[in-house]
């Protein structure tokens, strides 16, 4: 008779090579240095480990999260993680433990648990679908492919932009110090305004480059030392995730925010990645979603969509959790 058992993890080596060796892409997310990174910025994390037998099967790397209505959610991005060899019994049973430590530890105050994980929960436990805080679908890039063969399957005005960029003389660097994250930060605040888009907090990101230390870069592009493009990518196992991406407001007709994505695309592969992550992309039949212009930036790089199982949510105070929904649909987020 197998034996199913929880509990509190410490060996952030084992934790990483599990979410690795069951996410592909690899989920950085549900990485152990994530978790460092969500503490240092407040947040009081959980992390659980499932075992069968004595061997890993699952990883849940939680957040708790605060709302305006003095309440709060936990939620596991892109989490939790579980062993896909395992049949509909078996993941029933690492479902249901999760769930039971959860409802164990969790405060008065949480009013569900959002999952966005690599295997759907059984219908039968009580999840509802729901929104993801992270993007349903996503463009992987096969870095395991040669530089031409890359080149060749992109759409042909991207590597048109991407030449121009070049012989307009932008380059590209690579970094991490307060300078990179500040250069960031400046063109993500140039972004946010023209776009109308909601950013987190300066400290956030400063916090993120911080803590995941060589596990994240800065990339910045730049025309005769004017920056015009950065983003912020991780590396996590084979995958390179372009997690943040900003512009400047002017030079557009420079492509810088182009040359920068085949020079990220390069660096990582001869780092030994085997998959570039966008990052999220607009569903195929949402012409008008916000996603819709970055999306077309993205594929025309090449690579295969990816989907996720989706988000769901178990609920543990009804009422405040529909009057949750329903202020977040009035304020329109």
């Amino acid at each position: 008779m197998s034996t199913v058992a929880v509990s509190r993890p410490t060996d952030p080596a084992a934790w990483d090579s599990f979410v690795r060796s069951a996410t592909q892409p690899n989920e950085v997310l549900q990485s152990w240095v994530w978790g460092e990174f969500q503490q240092a910025a407040g947040r009081p994390i959980l992390r659980l480990a499932v075992t069968k037998n004595g061997m890993m099967v699952a990883a849940a790397l939680v957040v708790p999260h605060s709302t305006r209505l003095q309440k709060s959610f936990w939620l596991a991005p892109r989490g939790p993680v579980l062993d896909a060899r395992l049949n509909d019994h078996e993941q029933r049973q690492v479902w249901q433990v999760l769930l039971d430590e959860l409802d164990r530890v969790r405060r008065v105050d949480t009013m569900f648990l959002k999952v966005e994980p690599n295997v759907k929960p059984p219908a039968d436990l009580g999840f509802v679908r729901g929104t993801g805080m992270h993007p349903e679908q996503t463009l992987l890039l096969d870095l395991t492919k040669s530089e031409e063969q890359l080149l060749a399957e992109m759409h042909p005005k991207t590597r048109y932009n991407i030449r121009l960029a070049e012989r307009h003389g932008v380059t590209v660097n690579f970094g991490r110090s307060a300078a990179e994250v500040d250069t960031f930060l400046g063109l993500l605040h140039q972004t946010a305004n023209r776009q109308g888009i909601g950013i987190f907090p300066d400290s956030y990101y400063r916090t993120m480059v911080t803590s995941l230390g060589q596990a994240i870069e800065v990339a910045v592009a730049s025309h005769q030392n004017k920056p015009l493009a950065s983003a912020l990518v991780a590396r996590f196992g084979t995958t390179a995730s372009y997690l943040h991406g900003a512009s400047a407001s002017e030079r557009h007709e420079l492509m810088a925010s182009h040359v920068m994505q085949w020079r990220i695309i390069q660096r990582v592969k001869q780092a030994g990645r085997t998959v570039y992550d966008f990052y999220g992309i607009a569903p195929a039949d949402d012409l008008d979603h916000r996603w819709a212009g970055v999306t077309r930036f993205k594929k025309g790089f090449g690579g295969t969509i990816h989907v996720y199982p989706g988000a769901f949510n178990y609920i543990y105070q009804r009422r405040w959790f529909w009057a949750y929904r329903t202020a977040k649909k009035l304020v329109g987020r």
